[in-house]
């Protein structure tokens, strides 16, 4: 017979623990992602169910006392809190959060500093910016030119945010760690669901473009437009030389993009240029990161790093060793 691989667990239940014994059970679990924090008062106590997979937190938790968490590096991941109980106050901020009708989401790469007042409790996720990114290009269909960024405050009463919490409890019920248990593929399942509840309910700017229907028919100048920079994916074209080559004028060329592609000539190009570099990367071991760069009009290495990174959620020497 064979035998069943072990499984790593996900998921950390508190029965109210104090915050050494839930900081070290932490540890154990997930590694020490908060070492470099200073720990909170040892009278402090954290209950609740937090549950972590491949980028992805999500968590029911309640704090009895107030604290404060610092961040003294950033973390390059979004949370989205939903609270229930007691107050927040981000980096020192004469304003406090807890209205259980609104929801938050935090960049957490300009937190410094979360104090949790009042018996704070909440529903929560964290994901990685690539884990949104990467997700996002999927749906799209294309890479992520633009930073994605989140509405900060949502109105919760929103069947749509209901549904968001609605999935965290059955993520951090009982009843699920069954499911969760019965087969290696459910986490990256779980996982996937709620990377795509936040993409969907939580405004964004990309929320038109996921909601966009099928593209309208491009008139001709557009589509002869599009053609000549799929082809030529390597020649930095300028707006005015491509609507030349099309016999219309500049202006009619981007609204043309702007009304049918969705975005600008630049974006649009941009965009060709890293999807042929993605695929570079993913199929030519022999090709080092600089030379895709250049090959594909990218004269400046570290802006085309900061590009594809945005765009996929990776870097793109992670790309060529396939650890995506």
């Amino acid at each position: 017979m064979y035998s069943s691989p072990t499984r790593q667990t996900i998921i950390l239940r508190s029965a109210d623990m104090s915050c050494d014994d839930f900081g070290a059970l932490f540890s154990r679990m997930f590694g020490n992602r908060y070492g470099d924090t200073p720990p909170p008062p040892k009278d402090i106590i954290i209950g609740g169910v937090y549950g972590r997979h491949d980028g992805v937190s999500f968590r029911r938790m309640h704090y009895r006392g107030d604290f404060t968490v610092e961040f003294p590096e950033p973390y390059d991941e979004i949370t989205f809190v939903i609270p229930t109980a007691g107050r927040i106050i981000f980096n020192d901020s004469a304003e406090s959060l807890g209205l259980p009708h609104i929801g938050l989401a935090i960049d957490k790469a300009d937190l410094r500093s979360m104090r949790f007042v009042d018996n704070h409790a909440q529903h929560g996720m964290s994901i990685s910016r690539a884990a949104l990114t990467e997700r996002l290009s999927s749906l799209l269909g294309r890479p992520i030119v633009h930073k994605l960024h989140f509405e900060p405050r949502v109105d919760l009463n929103s069947p749509a945010f209901q549904g968001i919490r609605a999935l965290i409890d059955l993520a951090t019920g009982t009843e699920f760690d069954l499911l969760l248990n019965a087969g290696s593929l459910m986490p990256s399942r779980l996982r996937e669901m709620l990377v795509d509840a936040v993409l969907e309910a939580w405004p964004h700017n990309f929320s038109e473009a996921l909601r966009r229907p099928e593209a309208q028919i491009a008139p001709r100048h557009v589509k002869q437009a599009i053609e000549y920079i799929q082809a030529h994916p390597e020649q930095l074209v300028s707006g005015t030389d491509l609507a030349g080559l099309v016999n219309v004028s500049l202006r009619a060329l981007q609204e043309g993009f702007r009304r049918f592609v969705g975005t600008s000539i630049v974006a649009y190009q941009r965009q060709v240029r890293l999807e042929r570099a993605c695929d570079a990367l993913k199929h030519s071991q022999s090709s080092s990161v600089t030379d895709v760069a250049l090959q594909y009009g990218f004269s400046n290495v570290g802006r085309f790093c900061q590009y594809f990174q945005d765009a996929y959620g990776v870097s793109p020497a992670e790309m060529r060793k396939g650890l995506r």
